[in-house]
């Protein structure tokens, strides 16, 4: 291990540049120790000195070296309903209409697109939420799109399987109907794997938020917990993007601790940092 690994100013605008070009996340100097950190482990399997000799690997496009790097970068861990007053929101105000304006139009559907969606905690909460709110009615479809740059964290994802802290916002009713409480090899602790009656209802991409997503008409797009990471003109990039993929009576969804106030969109407030297309 290299335990007295330095980067220098040169070499971290290196990789500033390189994280902002591929994914539009603007890596700020507070960064700097998690980037050494975050790629000590793996310059020690390359057998490398130092981050020169890393960056020209990132630049060597016969090596698939960038998606390693964002990996380990963008690695993130999330819980199951973060942001509660948001899915109360959903539950409660936004949902009641929609399913009567759906069902008065015969379209029996409900779509939505968690992007960045990290491990997957988050289109979960949207299908239990969903089937919550449906009381078990077949007869309509749910289908929850669900992204993230990270390949790692996708896997993960797929599995369905989380730790017992992981479940903390998750009231006991849902935990009891939607999860399984298991062993995990021998790992301590307590862990929970989602009932495939859940898993079904979502599908994982790898996408990158730079470029457009080819699903329209979205009923929901939640972008929560990462435009902090983006600087203005990248924000504005993947807002108009989204927009593009909203349904007209379609909602977007940002964390409580983003704003839209630098970036001119067609949306209008109706929640805790919650939007709605303006029809033109």
């Amino acid at each position: 291990m290299i335990n007295d690994l330095k980067i220098t100013d040169a070499e971290f605008n290196e990789i500033k540049e390189i994280m902002y070009d591929f994914t539009g996340v603007f890596l700020l100097p507070t960064k700097r120790n998690l980037v050494v950190s975050r790629l000590r482990k793996r310059m020690d399997e390359l057998k490398m000195k130092g981050f020169r000799e890393y960056i020209k690997r990132l630049q060597d496009k016969s090596t698939r070296e960038m998606d390693v790097f964002i990996n380990a970068i963008t690695t993130n861990e999330t819980f199951f309903f973060r942001g509660t007053s948001q899915f109360n929101y959903l539950y409660e105000d936004i949902l009641p209409n929609m399913i009567d304006r759906k069902s008065k139009q015969g379209k029996k559907k409900i779509t939505a697109w968690s992007a960045a969606c990290s491990t997957g905690a988050e289109p979960y909460s949207l299908v239990m939420a969903f089937r919550e709110f449906l009381k078990g009615d077949k007869s309509w479809q749910i289908k929850v799109y669900a992204t993230d740059i990270n390949s790692t964290v996708l896997e993960e994802a797929r599995e369905g399987i989380y730790p017992e802290r992981s479940l903390m916002k998750t009231p006991k009713s849902l935990a009891t109907k939607y999860f399984e409480n298991i062993k995990k090899g021998t790992r301590p602790g307590n862990f929970y794997k989602l009932k495939e009656s859940v898993k079904k209802d979502v599908e994982f991409k790898q996408h990158n938020l730079k470029n457009a997503f080819p699903v329209k008409d979205l009923d929901f797009i939640f972008l929560r917990n990462v435009m902090i990471y983006f600087d203005v003109p990248m924000k504005k990039k993947v807002v108009s993007h989204l927009i593009n993929n909203l349904h007209p009576e379609g909602y977007f969804f940002i964390s409580l601790s983003e704003s839209l106030i630098d970036v001119k969109a067609p949306l209008k407030t109706v929640g805790p940092a919650i939007y709605k297309l303006i029809k033109e």
